[in-house]
């Protein structure tokens, strides 16, 4: 038996620090108020496209929201851009002061970054790609009525898989007491609310127009912006009716396979070895789909000239021997290697049938990008 070998490694967190008081031009020393002091660390790699594993910090815009408790009743009361004006590259930072007047209670902060480009006001473009558009954020979560429990990143309308596939999205949370009097200091760290699923291939057998990453269920189209503390339970509630089954897809002709270099769907070009196929896509996290006997969750489908030839090969994590497993946030889950210092793309050499194996076709190492 032949197998896919599949590594599944967590994506790296971006971190982000809530102190006390200075105004929000200011990198100054905390005093009396809320201030939230954000650093945004190089292991994150917020982009529209997933290029590698890299870390790479290119957070575009972070919005900090407010709720007034600490269950998911508690009611969203404060909703603020907090103008984050930092370069893209290695870790940055600068304060914020928050403007909202809170009374004395307990609170819920929960910040959320995307990776849309911005508008000439300084907001999110809504007319480019990015999670911003994608999931209607910022407005998604409203002052006043969104409630913790209610804070869902959804597709938004019109928008497809293919644009969840362009959009990473990242959240994270804490709760503090404030007394209206004494200096605060809390602490958020920011972790992708999706995952990736990166397939880099190479000596794609003879006759092959076409390869897909197909799965057995539908994509969810939602996930909560709070992270459950299962991670195994973390994931939305809502599925695509039809039509998301397709997670990556790649024809495979003369001009596929001799390119050096590929541009991504945010522009980027990235560059490959000659004679593989790239693939990456963001998705949202799901559960485990239970399968049949010979049946897989996730399949990549090899479409030949000669139709009469079927190739359907199960993907299965490494060291492990089910072929079903949960998509999990900040992970990615990949098929060779594609980051700054490595370059190895699998090799799914060999006859139809069966499944793929890792055959050590490995060179030296770059950035992986979606």
């Amino acid at each position: 038996m032949r197998y896919v070998q599949l590594s599944a490694l967590p994506l790296l967190a971006a971190a982000m620090l809530l102190v006390a008081g200075c105004s929000k031009d200011e990198a100054a020393a905390p005093g009396h108020g809320i201030t939230v002091a954000l650093w945004s660390d190089a292991s994150l790699t917020t982009r529209t496209s997933l290029a590698g594993t890299d870390d790479v910090q290119h957070v575009q815009y972070v919005q900090l929201y407010v709720f007034r408790g600490t269950g998911d009743d508690a009611v969203c009361v404060a909703s603020e851009d907090v103008m984050w004006q930092q370069p893209q590259g290695g870790t940055q930072a600068q304060y914020y002061r928050l403007e909202a007047d809170l009374e004395a209670d307990d609170y819920t902060f929960l910040a959320v970054g995307l990776d849309s480009p911005l508008a000439a006001d300084g907001t999110p473009d809504m007319g480019q790609a990015g999670s911003a558009a994608t999931y209607g954020l910022p407005a998604a979560v409203q002052v006043g009525t969104t409630t913790k429990g209610e804070a869902i990143a959804r597709l938004a309308d019109g928008k497809t898989a293919a644009d969840i596939a362009q959009s990473e999205l990242m959240a994270g949370s804490t709760t503090a007491y404030w007394d209206e009097a004494s200096d605060l200091t809390v602490t958020v760290g920011l972790k992708r609310r999706v995952a990736g699923m990166m397939f880099y291939l190479t000596n794609i057998p003879d006759g092959v127009n076409n390869i897909e990453l197909v799965c057995s269920t539908q994509q969810y189209s939602d996930v909560p912006l709070f992270a459950h503390g299962d991670a195994l339970s973390d994931h939305g509630t809502t599925q695509f009716d039809s039509g998301s089954e397709v997670i990556l897809s790649s024809p495979v002709n003369q001009d596929v396979l001799a390119a050096e270099t590929i541009t991504l769907a945010d522009g980027t070009s990235l560059d490959k070895q000659r004679g593989s196929i790239y693939m990456a896509a963001y998705l949202l996290p799901m559960p485990e789909v239970a399968v049949g006997e010979g049946e897989a969750m996730f399949s990549l489908r090899l479409t030949y000239d000669d139709p009469s030839v079927s190739d359907v090969r199960k993907v299965r994590l490494d060291g492990e021997s089910d072929y079903a497993f949960p998509i999990q946030p900040n992970w990615i889950y990949r098929v060779g290697h594609k980051s700054s210092t490595e370059d190895e793309p699998q090799d799914i050499g060999g006859a139809p049938g069966g499944d793929i194996v890792a055959d050590g076709n490995w060179q030296a190492s770059i950035d992986i990008p979606m």
